[in-house]
């Protein structure tokens, strides 16, 4: 029994140990499926809630080629982080299989609404511009950001899944994943808070006019938060702070080129703070989405969503899933002279030879753009793709134990 065990395991973790560089539409599709059986099977989510023929539809129809979402590769692997956290939140917390049932579907679509043109709604969850009329589409990279979760095609998507032949999505469970996805896109992290209410250099403008104050895009009121909400938005800020291959992805080298942060700067720096600062540094962005992820679990707690014992769980499960982000950054001094350590700086220094503060040093002094930049970048994405290996095998044990 135990080496049957262990070869599910290592199955699981395969299948979780995808190469994210090179991430093909079919093999998304593949993944999805293969996951959703396999959490089935073991009792973890309830095909009751949403059948296999649901969850085939649902990801035969949002991930394919036409859809502009599902053939960008940085969202892809985005999405999956998500879904692997929904997971995490979830059995850390105990939830009853239904509810992780929800928010996981909920997880495998929730952004494939983005990319540039994707309709808008137009029902009560749709968004407006100043003089009241519905925005039709996106158009723009912060509509894209900000707009995404409130986009027609998933809806849509999740209409069709009610009227299936067999199998059908009941309306309760299609509006409680609808309602999961419009929840977490009317602001449930800091970043996209401060966008729509203007508080962002980079395109709050694009949002509220900062002459006057007045609102350009209006958004509809946020759904009440409830446990699925909660354990998907906690999963969708614990990947914005895990760094690894799809981090890199998501957030390439000509984007710290344009900050001109070198590539230590990019992942251990400081940086500006206060009400509006963008964390422009993962370490930053770990401690930014840390944060986030508490004061939703105290959201929760405080509306009686959880109780106290299921929030010290979820407390716990957040350092949990930050702990490996952050021993992989870690360029305390201490940690350096640690000639075993799993930082990014160690993997660094023991392809070149050097000490962990030599390869510090030498990716403080290096930009993206630089003479070395092409190698460096090379050996930081081989240095993630361990983080993410060492990750799925320590998600496969969770779903296996």
């Amino acid at each position: 029994m135990a080496e049957a065990d262990a070869t599910s395991e290592r199955s699981i973790a395969e299948l979780l140990d995808d190469d994210v560089a090179n991430y093909t539409v079919l093999e998304w599709r593949r993944r999805n499926l293969d996951l959703f059986r396999i959490l089935a099977d073991r009792g973890l989510i309830d095909p009751n809630t949403v059948s296999f023929e649901a969850h085939r539809f649902l990801t035969e129809t949002l991930i394919q080629a036409r859809v502009g979402a599902a053939t960008d590769p940085q969202n892809a692997g985005h999405v999956r982080a998500q879904n692997e956290n929904v997971l995490h939140y979830g059995l850390r917390a105990g939830v009853a299989a239904p509810v992780l049932t929800v928010a996981l579907e909920a997880g495998f679509i929730h952004d494939l609404n983005k990319a540039l043109g994707e309709p808008l709604r137009t029902d009560r969850w749709a968004v407006k511009d100043a003089a009241g009329q519905i925005v039709p589409a996106m158009t723009t990279m912060a509509q894209i950001v900000g707009l995404n979760h409130l986009g027609e095609r998933t809806r849509r998507a999740l209409q069709g899944a009610t009227r299936l032949p067999s199998g059908a999505l009941s309306p309760e469970v299609a509006e409680a994943i609808d309602l999961c996805i419009v929840h977490h896109g009317r602001g449930s992290s800091r970043f996209i808070e401060d966008l729509i209410n203007g508080h962002n250099g980079w395109w709050g403008n694009e949002f509220v006019d900062p002459a006057t104050g007045e609102r350009r895009l209006i958004h509809p009121p946020q759904p009440p938060l409830t446990l699925i909400s909660l354990i998907h938005d906690l999963a969708d800020s614990t990947q914005q702070m895990q760094g690894g291959a799809a981090w890199f992805m998501k957030y390439p080298s000509g984007f710290w080129y344009g900050l001109g942060r070198s590539y230590a700067e990019m992942l251990s720096g400081p940086g500006a703070v206060g009400p509006g600062a963008i964390p422009v540094s993962l370490l930053q962005q770990v401690e930014v989405e840390s944060e986030t992820c508490l004061a939703l679990i105290r959201s929760g707690e405080s509306l009686g969503i959880i109780d106290g014992a299921r929030a010290q769980r979820l407390a716990a499960a957040v350092d949990e899933g930050a702990r490996s982000s952050r021993d992989w950054l870690d360029d305390s001094p201490e940690a350096l002279a640690n000639l075993g350590g799993v930082s990014v700086y160690h993997d660094v220094a023991r392809v070149l030879l050097v000490t962990p503060a030599s390869a510090r040093a030498l990716l403080g002094s290096e930009r993206p753009g630089s003479g070395e930049s092409d190698r460096l970048e090379e050996l930081i994405w081989i240095s993630g793709q361990r983080l993410d290996k060492a990750r799925a095998h320590q998600l496969a044990a969770m779903i296996t134990d």
